[in-house]
Order: structure tokens, then C-alpha cells, then sequence
């Protein structure tokens, strides 16, 4: 098993559990992204200070970035959004919901 296998694995395990624990106890949006954002910039410290390890971090980054955010998008939406939010296309949603979820990311705050 190849380092960079290694440390994706035990990432994607981390954010697995973080991601069980805001499921379970219902943590708010802004809580679950930063999480997720604190395990990744903290794979990213351990590749900057190890750049033996893997030779093209970013690539790692973006992967456990989609990860993350996959594991986000496919969670359990609230039964009690309102009505206007239910009859809109899938592909709206999910495209709001990226947009949301990256904006969150990037920013630590809810876009406006």
C-alpha cells in the first residue's frame, strides 16, 4: 500500500465518523463545513511538513474536498423545510446545495 493511500484512508475515515457524529446530533451546517475543513487543512499541514510523502498534494486535497462534500450533499434533508423548497427541481437543489456547501467552505459563513 502506497503513503498517499494511507493517509486518504485514515482522512476519509476521519471525516466519516465527524460525519456520523453531525448526523447524529444534528449539527449545524456551518459546524459540520468547518469540521470537515479542519481535518482537511490538517492532512494538508502533515503533507507540507512531509512533502516525501505524496508528490502532488493538492490532487489528495481535492480529493478528500469532494469527499466531504459528497458525504454532505447525500445526508438527510429536514422534513420540516418549508413547502417552496420541496417543489423545486433536484437539479436546482443539489446545485444550490454545492454552491451553499462551497461558499461555507471558503468563507466560514453563510452566503447571504
Amino acid at each position: 500500500m502506497k503513503c498517499i493511500d494511507v493517509i486518504e484512508g485514515t482522512a476519509k475515515s476521519i471525516i466519516d465518523q465527524m460525519h456520523a457524529v453531525c448526523m447524529d446530533h444534528c449539527l449545524d451546517d456551518s459546524e459540520y463545513v468547518r469540521n470537515a475543513k479542519a481535518i482537511i487543512d490538517g492532512t494538508k499541514r502533515f503533507l507540507s511538513q512531509n512533502p516525501e510523502v505524496v508528490a502532488e498534494p493538492q490532487l489528495l486535497l481535492d480529493v478528500l474536498y469532494a469527499y466531504s462534500r459528497g458525504l454532505w450533499l447525500t445526508r438527510p434533508q429536514p422534513t420540516d423545510a418549508p413547502p417552496s423548497s420541496k417543489s423545486e427541481s433536484s437539479d436546482d437543489s443539489e446545485e444550490y446545495q454545492t454552491y451553499y456547501y462551497d461558499y461555507l467552505y471558503q468563507r466560514g459563513v453563510y452566503p447571504l
